[in-house]
């Protein structure tokens, strides 16, 4: 389904409700989170998108949010704890929690004009491992987008099925420590080791299973490979009788260098289209 914006043709002008960027300093268990968010033109509330990068953040998918706020979606994203300017440090553990404290500060939020039926989650790489984690645990989350997810809950199983791929991801998680305040791989691999039942997104397929999922492949990602970061999960979906998935294959890399403009595509008629479903079934 095509989004019926034209961007051609979209002004807000000197208007009350221009779209506007908007610095948001979030209070968590280890100090501040930075935030921005972008907020859509035009008389709310708005839906609301919740957008988590990777590791260490190099990518952060603004274009992405710049394309979803034309469409008339507020868009958060933010800096985990350790990562970028925000206190504390940076862990797996710590990430989760990050995601949570932020969907309960915009939860709690009245100025913005916020629609609060129809709050969702995109996730890159490593932000993909948070926002299936989170949207299979918070039922806030109506429908959630995984875009070359990076399943890093499997690593321990990618080792045994493939080791030059668990070596690529072990040397992503080693360079990325450089960037991350209390970062370490052997924190990291410990923290796998002791969630090992409850990390790997294919153990929450149940509840994902119950909602809109999007989950967006890199067939030349050499990263996170299609077949060890999102193939486990969408067959869990699948076998637990899940029918609101999607899967779109993309001929290009972990960070779509070649296809940005696609994906914004499908990430935009995605969310247009389930928050349009979820705005009629909310008016009847």
């Amino acid at each position: 389904m095509k989004s019926l914006i034209n961007y051609g043709e979209i002004h807000y002008g000197d208007v009350p409700n221009r779209p506007n960027q908007i610095g948001i300093i979030i209070p968590g268990p280890r100090g501040k989170l930075l935030a921005t968010l972008y907020t859509p033109g035009g008389k709310g509330p708005h839906p609301l998108v919740l957008l988590f990068h990777g590791i260490p953040g190099n990518e952060q998918n603004l274009d992405v949010a710049q394309a979803l706020r034309r469409e008339g979606l507020h868009v958060l994203t933010f800096h985990y704890s350790g990562s970028w300017g925000s206190d504390g440090e940076y862990s797996l553990k710590n990430n989760l929690e990050d995601a949570e404290t932020v969907l309960d500060f915009m939860l709690k939020d009245k100025f913005y004009s916020i629609d609060k039926s129809r709050i969702y989650a995109i996730g890159h790489s490593l932000g993909g491992f948070v926002c299936g984690q989170l949207s299979a645990k918070r039922k806030e989350i109506a429908a959630c987008a995984l875009l070359m997810p990076c399943d890093i809950g499997r690593f321990f199983r990618i080792k045994e099925e493939d080791g030059a791929a668990s070596e690529s991801l072990y040397q992503i998680l080693e360079e990325s420590t450089l960037w991350l305040r209390g970062a370490k791989v052997e924190l990291f691999l410990e923290e796998i080791k002791q969630n090992r039942s409850i990390f790997p997104l294919e153990t929450l397929a149940w509840q994902l299973a119950k909602k809109p999922v999007l989950c967006v492949e890199a067939l030349l990602d050499t990263q996170t490979p299609p077949k060890h970061h999102c193939h486990p999960l969408e067959k869990g979906i699948l076998s637990t009788g899940g029918t609101q998935l999607r899967v779109h294959a993309l001929q290009t890399d972990h960070c779509a260098a070649d296809y940005r403009l696609e994906l914004i595509r499908i990430v935009t008629d995605y969310f247009w289209e389930v928050s349009s479903e979820k705005e009629l079934s909310l008016s009847q």
